[in-house]
């Protein structure tokens, strides 16, 4: 048996339902009415009973019914596109968050941009804005079904579980997907969708805080002494010995090592056009020249090497070869 038509017969015997030559059988269920039925499917009483040489309107569980394909069809077709039945609905409230969102309702981010992977932001929707909610525990990403779409051509490019698919979508025939119908793929990451939110994430967050702490001095004149230059190039961040410092920025590793210059370990890591972060006075680098890291990925941790009186971070901003004060940027 060819691995197309098993997984036809596994999503049909499913849900008792099976394709023939124009026409779809169904399987009578305990309460099914001809009327139901014949709602349901878009198909006259009498043309049910004609095409089944049917006498009476009783149905019996388990009897067999035959509904022409081409009807069958036509009526799906026009029913308006839903959510899965296990979705609900939320509205962006004032002030609210996507965290707020994931921790309300118990899901987890990756799950909520799975059900809703035409986000545009993951910090700056605007209010009002409708949000699909998978069920709790539901991992996976919704999708449209498109012109010429078959259930059988998502099973074989997905590799799904076609009884999951069919138990989450309520799902009872093949024929039941049509063009413009929201479908949800149980397990299937919405690996696009979360690369797309996180580049549109750093370009409203250019640079973000490599550490959290305290100033204690900020970008311009000074004069500290100790063989240190009357301008201060940056901000210096106290916090715990120890404490992971972050990539400001995605980009590449320049320069990891020891400097001279009253730095200590330093990291130098380089951004598109002509940018670069230092970061100075760790205890410890975690990254190596070349790499390329991650905004928000550790790079190194707090110390205090080089010239320095106590745990800090030394973190300076460069655009085109030049210092800039890293607060106008910041976010």
């Amino acid at each position: 048996m060819n691995i197309r038509r098993f997984l036809l017969i596994a999503i049909l015997a499913s849900s008792g339902i099976c394709a023939g030559s124009g026409y779809v059988v169904r399987v009578v269920q305990p309460g099914d009415t001809i009327g139901g039925i014949a709602e349901k499917y878009n198909i006259s009483i009498d043309v049910l009973m004609q095409y089944n040489d049917l006498v009476r309107t009783v149905l019996q569980p388990g009897q067999i019914l035959r509904l022409p394909y081409t009807r069958y069809q036509g009526g799906q077709a026009d029913t308006a596109p839903t959510p899965p039945p296990s979705f609900r609905q939320h509205t962006l409230m004032s002030g609210e968050t996507l965290t707020e969102v994931v921790e309300k309702f118990g899901i987890s981010l990756d799950a909520l941009v799975g059900a809703n992977p035409d986000l545009s932001s993951l910090d700056l929707l605007p209010v009002g804005v409708e949000l699909l909610i998978p069920p709790v525990g539901a991992e996976g990403l919704l999708v449209t079904i498109q012109p010429g779409e078959t259930l059988i051509d998502i099973l074989g490019q997905y590799r799904i579980n076609p009884v999951a698919l069919a138990r989450i979508n309520g799902i009872t025939g093949p024929n039941d997907l049509q063009p413009g119908m929201m479908i949800y793929l149980p397990d299937v990451e919405p690996t696009r969708a979360l690369e797309r939110l996180a580049q549109v994430r750093e370009e409203e967050q250019r640079y973000r805080w490599p550490v959290h702490g305290r100033i204690t001095s900020y970008f311009g004149r000074r004069s500290l002494g100790m063989g240190t230059s009357g301008f201060h190039r940056g901000l210096d961040v106290a916090a715990p010995y120890g404490t992971g410092i972050h990539a400001s920025r995605s980009g590449t590793v320049i320069f990891a090592g020891w400097s001279g210059s009253g730095y200590g370990l330093l990291t130098k890591i380089r951004h598109g056009g002509q940018e670069e972060t230092w970061y100075a006075h760790h205890s410890q680098i975690h990254v190596d020249v070349g790499q390329y890291v991650n905004q928000g990925q550790i790079i190194g941790a707090i110390g205090s090497t080089g010239i320095s009186t106590g745990p800090h971070l030394h973190f300076e901003l460069h655009q085109r070869g030049r210092p800039v004060d890293p607060l106008t940027q910041l976010r």
